[in-house]
C-alpha cells in the first residue's frame, strides 16, 4: 500500500487475526504448517508488490479520461460509498468469472490448492491473477472515474476482509450468524474453499455478503469442522509448482 496510515493499520489487523487464530483456532493445523504458510507468505509477498504499483496505474491511466459515468455531482462522500460498492459488486462478477473460464480458473486454482485456510490464505494468489484483475478494473475505473486513491482503500478494505473470512478464528455461533448477514465470514467463505467443487463453486463475494444472495450464487451450509479443504481431484503443491501451475494445467 502506498499510503503509510493504510499499510499500518492493515499490519495491525493481520497480526491481530493471526494472534486470535493461535488463542482460538477453530480447526487444528495440519503438522507442517509453517512449511504452508511459508508458501502463502512468498506469494503474498510477489502479490502485495505488484498490486498497489497495478492499481496505482490503473487509477491514473482512468483519472486522464472523462468517465463516461460521472458522480461528481453526488458529492465525494456519495461518490465514494457508490465507487466502492461498484468495485465490490466488479470483484464479485471477476471472482465468479475466475471459476466459470477454464483460462481464468489455471490462474486462480493456486489460491484453492491451500489444503487448510488461515489468514496467510488471503495472500495467496498467483502474479497473473493479480495482473489480470488490476487490468479488468480499468473498466469500472473508466466508466466511473475511480481514482488510484479509492482503488487502493478499496483493495485495502478487500484485504482486510479477506484475512478475516479466510481465518481459522473460532467465533461465538450468534456473533458469526450476525456478522454473516452484511459481511463474509469464516463460516460464509470456508464453504467456498470446500473440496468439493459444487461448493467450491458458490459465495463468490468479497466483502459485503449480499451480492450472493441477489445473483443466486448463495450456498447456505455454513463450513463444518473437519470438512476437506483444496481443489476436488488435487492436492496443493511447492512454491515454484503453484508458480508454474497455470502455464502447465
Amino acid at each position: 500500500m502506498s499510503d503509510p496510515w493504510l499499510a499500518s493499520a492493515l499490519a495491525l489487523w493481520v497480526a491481530l487475526v493471526f494472534a486470535l487464530e493461535r488463542l482460538a483456532a477453530a480447526e487444528t493445523p495440519p503438522p507442517d504448517n509453517y512449511r504452508r504458510i511459508a508458501r502463502n507468505i512468498g506469494l503474498g509477498l510477489i502479490a502485495l508488490t505488484a498490486a498497489p504499483l497495478l492499481l496505482t496505474l490503473t487509477g491514473r491511466l482512468a483519472s486522464g479520461v472523462e468517465p463516461l459515468v460521472p458522480l461528481a455531482g453526488l458529492g465525494l462522500p456519495a461518490a465514494l460509498l457508490v465507487q466502492l460498492l461498484i468495485l465490490d459488486i466488479w470483484t464479485y462478477g471477476m471472482h465468479r468469472a475466475y471459476h466459470e473460464l477454464p483460462f481464468l480458473w489455471r490462474f486462480h486454482a493456486p489460491h484453492h490448492l491451500d489444503d487448510h485456510l488461515d489468514a496467510s490464505s488471503a495472500f495467496r494468489f498467483h502474479i497473473g491473477e493479480i495482473l489480470i484483475s488490476a487490468a479488468m478494473r480499468l473498466i469500472p475505473a473508466f466508466l466511473f472515474g475511480i481514482d488510484a486513491a479509492t482503488l487502493l482503500l478499496f483493495e485495502a478494505i478487500l484485504t482486510a476482509n479477506a484475512v478475516f473470512h479466510h481465518s481459522n478464528i473460532r467465533l461465538p455461533a450468534r456473533l458469526e450468524r450476525w456478522l454473516s448477514l452484511l459481511i463474509v465470514t469464516p463460516s460464509i467463505h470456508w464453504m467456498h474453499h470446500h473440496k468439493k467443487r459444487t461448493d467450491t463453486d458458490s459465495n463468490y463475494t468479497a466483502i459485503l455478503s449480499i451480492w450472493d444472495r441477489v445473483f443466486g450464487s448463495r450456498n447456505p451450509e455454513p463450513r463444518r469442522i473437519g470438512m476437506a479443504i483444496g481443489v476436488e481431484g488435487e492436492h496443493d503443491l511447492s512454491f515454484g509448482k503453484l508458480l508454474a501451475y497455470p502455464f502447465v494445467r
